[in-house]
């Protein structure tokens, strides 16, 4: 018998180096986007669209969205906080819930500037949400009555 790898080996060999490498590369992304925010797992549905998965970084002054599906470092969406109102939150149903969140997730609509879409995230996400949303930085929301 040879001791030299068989062309199924050989080719098993580098599928396992390749999955191992796109693991790191996404654990080395997760931990460089989270070094300059707060971070949570966020879905992400426009109407007429499904659901996508991400996470969502808290700035002072925006929300920038990274999806699960890309590998760059700059966010896919990003929302101005001035321009960010949350509606009020809804429990998912089981076969509406998208498949990286569990299964108490909530949704909210939500309107920025023109758009409006819906988020799914966990309960305590939500709540950090909601508390970034309405505490505003110096500047920000300056026409508010206190």
């Amino acid at each position: 018998m040879d001791s030299a790898m068989t062309a199924g080996e050989i080719t098993l060999a580098l599928a396992v180096i390749v999955v191992l490498l796109a693991l790191a590369a996404m654990v080395l992304r997760t931990r460089a986007i989270g070094r300059d925010g707060n971070l949570a797992v966020m879905a992400v549905r426009y109407p007429g669209a499904s659901w996508r998965t991400g996470m969502v970084r808290y700035r002072h002054d925006r929300l920038e969205w990274f999806s699960f599906r890309s590998m760059t470092m700059s966010p896919r969406r990003t929302w101005a906080r001035g321009d960010f109102f949350l509606g009020s939150r809804a429990q998912l149903a089981d076969g509406d819930r998208p498949a990286a969140l569990s299964g108490d997730a909530v949704s909210v609509d939500v309107r920025c500037g023109e758009e409006a879409f819906t988020i799914a995230m966990a309960p305590g996400d939500y709540t950090a949400m909601r508390s970034w949303s309405e505490s505003a930085p110096p500047g920000l929301h300056t026409d508010a009555l206190v």
